[in-house]
């Protein structure tokens, strides 16, 4: 402590003594070191004179004295205060320094509470950021979601109209002014009260049953200014939080659909008609048609025809299932299923020529056909499938047979002809008068022979019929067959052999008859009747009837030995030639053959006539 005693300062226009005490104070901590000053009074205030009283050196040193006891007496009792003042201040200077010290800790452990509470800060202030720029990043989403949602609703084209449950327009997208007059000023009006662009009597009712039921509508409309066609549907509007907040009125333009299912509709009914046709056709052609629609031959369509070929029961104007592995002989030896047509032609992709094989039929027959398949490709060049066709070839087997046979009958009939022609000739030279009758009887008899080849060659030389073969032979004769000449008799079908043989024992009788007979009058008539008796012969009778009387001749003609020898040699038959005054009559009796494989006649024809 630093103490300065009489110090004499001026003040309100006299001088006063004082002392003055410092004592530094302790550190608080902060940064500037503290002092406590204390101004003690010693004297009261003396006015300044100018002129002091002369004093003796006694007086001035009891002056002195008693001034020094006097200071003495003052400074003890300020140094007595000024203890008690400094006991008191260092009393109160260790309170306050104990309340600093508790402020201190307060402050210290608000200290820890900010930094605490810094912390938090930051942390709060990351996580801020954090949520901060996961909004940012929904903002964005959201953004670019509305930016989607608008360009979505404007390349699609969809007039869109979003209403409230007061059924008030809320927005609407471009388009939709295409069916409804809107401008921006409309939003919150009624849609009611918007005039549309096409019939909407029942637009209002709709909007009221979606809300009320929460279900769709959808309609199809006509725009009225342009025609159009649209499909226009009601529906709630739903929130996120499945809350019905409205109505959605959408309207798609369906006029290019509704365009093109019309041209559809025309084309599908004529591909129907087109497919009937096919299927018609397909049933019609006399050709087994087998369709492979996949490329594993797992499933088989054929036509009533191949249905049938196969020995089973067709469906009347409908493909039929089959099996993609036919019963086919080549050769007596079964065919393969990798060698068949139509599955080869799907396995290698080439078409496969027709080739001749036999297919067995499910009653165990078979019958000779041609095979021939194709197969069918995508638009990617893959095998899709394949189509067969099975044709029916046993008449022309048939035919090749029996062209062999005609063939081979024609160079028999040839040589028994020219023979017959020879033997013809040889009679005739020896009992014809002269040339003129050779060449008149010769040339009659050829055309007789001529006539019976062109009545066989009519049957394609596999015979002729009996009644046919009389009718042709007699029709140049006796007038109008059926006035001069009575055929009767049952169907009976001859051989080419035959039917060679009586074509011209008929032409000798007939002509016997326009010389010597029946033909030579006007009432005249044959009567020529057949039937067959027992035990197998064929007997032909022929009547003469109306004509002149006749009479046995003296001696045997060349027509009657010509019948004769041409019954017995070349049919094993008789002839009983009797001439009674009404006519001739000549009776036939040709034997009927025992087997299939006699060459004289053949039973008689069901059917034929």
């Amino acid at each position: 402590v630093a103490v300065q005693n009489k110090i004499s300062i001026g003040t309100n226009g006299g001088r006063q003594t004082i002392s003055l005490a410092v004592q530094p104070l302790p550190a608080d901590g902060s940064s500037e070191p503290l002092y406590m000053l204390v101004f003690r009074d010693v004297g009261g205030i003396t006015p300044e004179t100018e002129d002091e009283p002369v004093h003796t050196t006694d007086d001035v040193e009891s002056a002195n004295v008693s001034q020094l006891e006097k200071e003495l007496r003052e400074t003890r009792e300020r140094l007595q205060i000024t203890t008690e003042e400094l006991e008191s201040s260092n009393e109160e200077l260790k309170s306050s320094n104990e309340e600093l010290s508790s402020i201190n800790e307060e402050l210290q452990s608000s200290n820890e509470e900010l930094e605490t509470s810094k912390e938090e800060l930051q942390s709060i202030n990351e996580e801020l950021q954090t949520v901060n720029a996961e909004l940012n990043i929904r903002v964005d989403e959201l953004s670019r979601a509305n930016n989607d949602m608008a360009n979505l609703l404007e390349s699609t084209q969809i007039a869109t109209v979003f209403l409230d449950r007061d059924l008030c327009i809320n927005s609407f997208t471009p388009t939709a002014r295409d069916l409804f007059r809107l401008v921006e000023s409309d939003v919150g009006r009624p849609l009611a009260h918007v005039r549309p662009r096409f019939a909407a009597d029942g637009l209002q009712a709709d909007m009221e049953q979606v809300l009320h039921r929460l279900g769709t509508i959808e309609r199809q409309i006509e725009g009225a200014d342009s025609g159009k066609r649209y499909i226009m549907r009601v529906l709630p509007y739903r929130t996120v939080d499945n809350v019905i907040a409205g109505v959605v009125v959408t309207f798609v333009d369906v006029t290019q659909i509704a365009r093109a299912e019309e041209k559809i509709s025309v084309l599908t009914h004529d591909l129907r008609n087109r497919v009937e046709s096919l299927e018609t056709l397909l049933d019609l052609v006399p050709v087994g048609i087998f369709i492979a629609e996949d490329g594993n031959g797992e499933e088989i369509r054929a036509n009533r025809h191949a249905v049938e070929l196969s020995g089973r029961r067709a469906t009347d104007g409908k493909l039929s299932s089959m099996p993609a592995v036919l019963p086919l002989m080549l050769n007596g030896t079964p065919v393969d299923a990798a060698d068949q047509p139509l599955l080869k032609a799907m396995r290698t992709g080439k078409a496969i020529p027709g080739y001749e094989a036999r297919i067995m039929r499910s009653k165990g027959d078979g019958i000779d056909v041609m095979m021939s398949a194709n197969p069918l490709f995508d638009e990617f060049g893959k095998v899709r499938g394949a189509i067969g066709a099975l044709i029916d070839i046993s008449n022309h087997k048939n035919a090749e047979r029996n062209q062999e046979r005609l063939l081979h009958e024609l160079q028999h009939r040839v040589k028994n002809i020219l023979a017959t022609v020879t033997a013809l000739t040889s009679r005739m030279v020896r009992s014809s008068e002269s040339l003129d009758d050779f060449a008149s009887a010769f040339q009659a008899r050829l055309q007789a022979m001529a006539r019976t080849h062109e009545l066989l060659a009519s049957y394609q030389w596999g015979g002729a019929d009996l009644e046919g073969l009389v009718r042709a032979t007699l029709s140049s004769y006796g007038g109008k067959t059926g006035q001069n000449v009575v055929v009767r008799g049952d169907p009976f079908q001859l051989n080419a052999s035959a039917a060679a043989t009586l074509g011209l024992v008929f032409f000798e009788l007939a002509s016997n008859a326009t010389k010597y007979g029946a033909f030579t009058s006007d009432k005249g008539r044959v009567d020529i009747s057949w039937r067959v008796e027992k035990p197998g012969t064929l007997s032909i009778a022929w009547k003469e009837i109306g004509g002149p009387k006749v009479k046995e001749p003296t001696k045997r003609s060349f027509g009657t030995t010509f019948i004769q020898q041409s019954l017995e040699y070349e049919l094993g038959g008789k002839v009983n030639l009797s001439f009674k005054r009404n006519g001739l009559e000549c009776l036939l009796q040709i034997p009927l053959p025992r087997s299939e494989t006699t060459d004289y006649l053949s039973p008689p024809a069901p059917g034929k006539v």
